[in-house]
């Protein structure tokens, strides 16, 4: 008799459940609650092992196979693109349906929560600033030398002259990182932009928010590349690294 008689002679055809989307939604709430508010893993790790585990679809039936990648690849989506909505939905004590949809409405409409717009880019302990100081000097992350005082004012956005950048995509990489570490508002390159906090290491105008936005996507696809025939990574990456690591140390005294 075959082995497998019963799994040959019928085959059970899996439905998907209802409210598929919001169902994803809440385990996807409850893995951040679990895994980025207590640190177990970085974000990118848990958006990726969360879209692996779900993309796998029971039913045979081809509408619900498109319909579940769909929703799966919708979420990638939003985890990918909207980290506003999703620090400001998911870090939430309860996530409510009500939520989801509000959510998820916006997301789709490709609009923002109605929050008045950060004033600043951060408030820093005085511990903090003088972290920051003696990390933006040692990596000579701006052209001048800086103080205390002029990196507050920096981030207090109070500057009356905009710091040089060394080389602007350093810049944009150790402000990306603090964004992604929760330490910067969502809009901190508008921010930047508007307040002229930074000028370019080219002519010294100040740097867009386009920029910044360039010089973060240039870092992370030299991020996935080394050098042909060789084993070291492409220039700029020493760096990306070590603002990870001097940023942990930061959030440390938070």
């Amino acid at each position: 008799m075959c082995p497998c008689r019963v799994g040959c002679s019928k085959k059970i055809e899996t439905e998907l459940p209802e409210n598929e989307s919001w169902q994803l939604y809440r385990t996807a709430y409850e893995q951040y609650q679990s895994e980025i508010l207590n640190g177990e893993k970085s974000y990118s790790r848990y958006v990726n092992d969360f879209i692996y585990y779900h993309l796998p679809c029971l039913s045979i039936r081809e509408a619900d196979i498109r319909l579940h990648v769909m929703h799966v690849f919708a979420l990638k989506e939003l985890l990918e693109e909207r980290r506003d909505l999703v620090d400001a939905f998911f870090s939430k004590d309860v996530f409510e349906e009500k939520d989801f949809l509000l959510m998820d409405a916006l997301f789709n409409k490709g609009k923002n929560l109605e929050e008045p717009e950060p004033v600043c880019l951060a408030h820093f302990s005085d511990g903090q600033i003088s972290l920051i100081t003696n990390f933006v000097r040692s990596t000579s992350l701006f052209k001048s030398e800086v103080t205390e005082n002029s990196i507050r004012d920096l981030f207090e956005c109070r500057l009356q002259v905009p710091l040089q950048a060394t080389v602007n995509r350093y810049v944009a990489i150790f402000f990306g990182k603090l964004r992604e570490h929760g330490l910067l508002p969502y809009s901190w390159q508008k921010i930047m932009e508007n307040h002229k906090l930074v000028s370019s290491s080219v002519n010294n105008e100040p740097l867009r928010a386009s920029q910044l936005r360039c010089g973060l996507s240039q870092a992370r696809v030299a991020n996935l590349r080394k050098k042909p025939n060789s084993n070291i990574l492409d220039d700029g990456i020493g760096f990306y690294d070590s603002c990870d690591v001097f940023i942990k140390k930061l959030k440390e005294c938070l």
